[in-house]
């Protein structure tokens, strides 16, 4: 490894002086030349280093970066400023700043350089920086042996994250060559229990990581797992639904001018059951939303609903009620909420096989309609499909964005690691392939556990059930005595992820093959993600310029798939303005 290498592209003018982005000895550093920079500008850390003073790229020299030296800040909330489409690229891959030492290839921005590319070719913002702040980092303060599953993606945490994509964005020239604003979008705070008491250690946990992410841009939470949890309405409570609800016609304007609006209204049966239904759900939404907006204070964020964690597609007409629910009834802000991801019949990692003008169009449509009614975009999540050149299935996205007049969000992170793996599997390179190999019998390992703890001791029960029983000590020490302690944890951090994963494990590993190792295979695609963790060292390690370049042309295309199957390429812009 070169002791510097100085990112060029970078190469910002603050005042007269130059300043650039490289690594040192594997460091990630902020290169000025002509001496040491002001002290207003908030930098610290300064050492000497040739002709340059280094600053070490620290998560608060990054954010120096962004709000003093760049010409303009470009982290922003994008709903809030105006944008009604974006893309959310959840890069899993990622540098982190303890992994410099170990780079074979110092050039490399693990992920972020082909999905950098894509976005010079893209006419929509990016969320550049993505991940599940409490499923796949691991936030400052919490015990990961109280949180089993945890940290997947590699064990660092919200503030890594953002400080390496900042510092991919700045390193590439993002500062001075790309047109549009970025996100951070600390994604799916999940909240989780069987009873008030687990439910407030989740409520606590992910507290803790959204403070640790209090610099992002956008938060995503999940409450979907608290549908139904029970709850017992006061008359009081009953009587703000009533008065929220009952004899109120809503009558919607469709997003598409010209088509048919949608009219609604809820009858006394129906206002108490889904009240009840949602009560728990919507409660914490709003707690989550007054803790954001306390840790925010003056500076602006989006604030999205992920509620797509459903067996089924969620009816249109639960959809309003939710967001009523929460304005009307429980006092969120109006125009509070940015954007929502309702289930619209999207299964994690398959391709949609619905209908797609039966099933897939008016769902998307209804659901897009609605929430523009309150401001708000829709937000496609489980956006991945089976293959990154077929998106979410033939002609999937060109409905989403019919049926949105192209205003939508779309969401996608497992593709990145597919594509990793594919990359590697494929390689010229022994020395790539053989991580591959490693990779294989781990993951089917892996899903061997998970489909032996399912038939020995989850299959049969509900989700909440199963929950509690790897919850509670004798679950566990059943579990454990039965299957072994790794089998236990990789349960414990699996459930998180919902029981049909468990039977999931089941239904492929009699089909598949342990002696043929395959990439693309639908076992390993859905399981991998448990032993990514434990080979990015000899990933990192053995990768060279040329794997890395690979992997970042398969990342670009993989991207610009859905980009231009969503009409949002700047070719695509460019002709329609031309036929304006």
């Amino acid at each position: 490894m070169p002791e510097l290498t100085v990112f060029e592209r970078s190469r910002l003018e603050w005042r007269g002086r130059v300043v650039l982005a490289g690594r040192h000895r594997g460091r990630d550093v902020i290169l000025a030349e002509g001496g040491e920079l002001p002290e207003e500008i908030g930098l610290t850390g300064a050492e000497g280093l040739g002709r340059h003073t280094a600053y070490p790229a620290s998560y608060e020299n990054m954010l120096a970066w962004e709000r003093c030296l760049a010409p303009e800040r470009r982290l922003v909330a994008l709903h809030r400023a105006g944008y009604a489409r974006g893309f959310g690229a959840g890069n899993r891959i990622v540098i982190a700043a303890s992994d410099g030492p170990g780079l074979r290839y110092p050039g490399t921005f693990g992920g972020w350089d082909g999905i950098y590319a894509a976005m010079l070719g893209s006419a929509v913002p990016y969320w550049f920086v993505q991940q599940s702040i409490v499923r796949e980092l691991i936030p400052d303060g919490a015990d990961p042996a109280l949180h089993p599953g945890i940290g997947h993606t590699g064990g660092y945490g919200p503030r890594e994250l953002l400080r390496a994509g900042l510092f991919a964005f700045a390193a590439q020239g993002g500062y001075d060559r790309y047109r549009l604003p970025i996100g951070a979008d600390a994604d799916h705070a999940i909240v989780v229990g069987h009873d008030e008491e687990s439910l407030r250690r989740s409520l606590d946990f992910n507290k803790l990581a959204m403070a640790e992410a209090r610099d992002y841009t956008k938060f995503t939470v999940d409450t979907s797992h608290l549908f139904d949890f029970p709850v017992s309405l006061s008359v009081k409570d009953e009587r703000r639904l009533a008065d929220a609800f009952r004899g109120r016609r809503w009558s919607l304007p469709n997003i598409l001018p010209g088509r048919p609006g949608l009219e609604f209204t809820y009858a006394e049966e129906e206002i108490l059951r889904l009240g009840r239904w949602y009560w728990r759900a919507a409660s914490v939404h709003k707690e989550l939303y007054d803790h954001v907006a306390s840790l925010r204070g003056v500076q602006r964020f989006d604030y999205e609903l992920s509620l797509d964690e459903t067996p089924g597609p969620t009816p249109p007409r639960d959809l309003l009620f939710y967001l009523v629910l929460l304005r009307d009834v429980l006092g969120l802000p109006s125009g509070g909420v940015a954007s929502a991801g309702p289930n619209i019949g999207f299964t994690k990692r398959h391709d949609f096989e619905g209908d797609l003008r039966r099933d897939l169009w008016p769902q998307v449509n209804a659901c897009a309609s609605i929430l523009r009614h309150f401001g708000a975009v829709l937000s496609v999540h489980s956006a991945d499909g089976v293959r990154a050149a077929t998106g979410k299935g033939l002609a999937v996205d060109a409905v989403l964005a019919e049926a949105t007049a192209g205003q939508a969000e779309l969401k996608v992170a497992d593709v990145y690691q597919e594509v990793l793996w594919q990359v590697l599997a494929a390689s010229p390179e022994a020395a790539e392939r053989e991580i591959f190999a490693e990779a294989w019998p781990r993951t089917c390992e892996a899903a061997r556990q998970l489909a032996a703890v399912f038939g020995g001791a989850l299959a049969g029960l509900s989700g909440g059930e199963a929950q509690c029983l790897l919850a509670a000590p004798s679950g566990r020490e059943a579990v454990e005595r039965a299957h072994g302690a790794q089998a236990l944890r990789l349960a414990q951090g699996a459930i998180g992820y919902g029981l049909p994963l468990f039977a999931l494990a089941a239904e492929l590993l009699p089909g598949t093959d342990p002696g043929r190792p395959d990439a693309e295979s639908e076992l390993f695609r859905r399981f991998m993600f448990l032993t990514y963790r434990d080979l990015r060292p000899a990933i990192f390690a053995t990768l060279n310029a040329a794997g890395w370049q690979r992997l970042s042309a398969a990342l670009e295309q993989a991207t610009m798939v859905r980009i231009r199957a969503m009409g949002w390429d700047l070719t695509t812009e460019e002709e329609e303005a031309k036929d304006g």
